[in-house]
């Protein structure tokens, strides 16, 4: 009750811009009633690696891909698909520091996610490479992961594990390529052991980084693994 009577004040005194559209709007969503809706939604998924699937497809239908092969992490979830207009407020964020963009975004995948009755101990977001940490003087991830560890008070652990290679980006390489590029890419400072993980990202495009990294997190002792992110792309892994 309390913040519900915070956020209308909020409103009155401060009111709040569409991100879309410029029209007014509440002040938690950041998104007038007909742009929530327009919202590219990944309701129809597999649930194993959030790859958007037909509308018609059946509840817990697995794609073809998790059908054939196993994955080293529990399960996916994303908020959006990635194309219009969410990949354009993602790379908004990404690239142009628009991180007024951050809270907006990760409230989607809150509400997405919902009530958690199993948590994870800790929440980890996929580290940069210090060089584009220097460049873009942020990481996205960890930003968008802060928002999220607050909300479900969740122990944000974005130290542990760093990115040794500064590696390209997977969406330019062929398959073979993908495979070798994030090899050995990232390294754990620290003991996992018997913990429950959540890894956060911004975008999921092929899935070959949350691999990688899940893999390096099972090899140092983490029992259990799931991928949160903002939006999830239509190519295949």
């Amino acid at each position: 009750m309390k913040s519900n009577w915070l956020e209308t004040l909020l409103n009155q005194l401060y009111p709040q811009s569409c991100l879309l559209c410029g029209a007014q709007t509440d002040h938690r969503s950041r998104f007038c009633d007909p742009c929530y809706q327009s919202l590219p939604f990944n309701h129809h998924a597999c649930p194993r690696c959030a790859l958007p699937l037909p509308a018609d497809a059946p509840a817990e239908t697995r794609c073809g891909a998790c059908l054939k092969s196993e994955l080293p992490y529990a399960s996916c979830r994303t908020a959006l698909r990635y194309e219009a207009p969410s990949n354009h407020l993602i790379t908004q964020l990404k690239f142009r520091h628009q991180l007024h963009l951050t809270k907006p975004l990760a409230r989607l995948i809150t509400d997405r996610l919902g009530e958690l009755q199993n948590p994870p101990d800790l929440l980890l977001p996929v580290p940069l490479h210090q060089q584009r940490m220097r460049e873009r003087g942020f990481n996205q991830a960890q930003e968008l992961a802060r928002v999220v560890a607050k909300h479900y008070r969740i122990p944000l652990e974005d130290s542990l594990v760093k990115r040794a290679r500064n590696t390209k980006a997977q969406s330019d390489l062929s398959e073979r390529l993908r495979r070798n590029n994030l090899r050995h890419a990232f390294r754990v400072h620290g003991s996992l052991q018997g913990s429950r993980v959540a890894i956060l990202d911004d975008v999921i495009t092929t899935g070959s980084t949350i691999n990688e990294l899940s893999k390096t997190l099972q090899r140092h002792g983490a029992a259990e693994i799931r991928v949160w992110a903002v939006a999830r792309s239509t190519i295949e892994r």
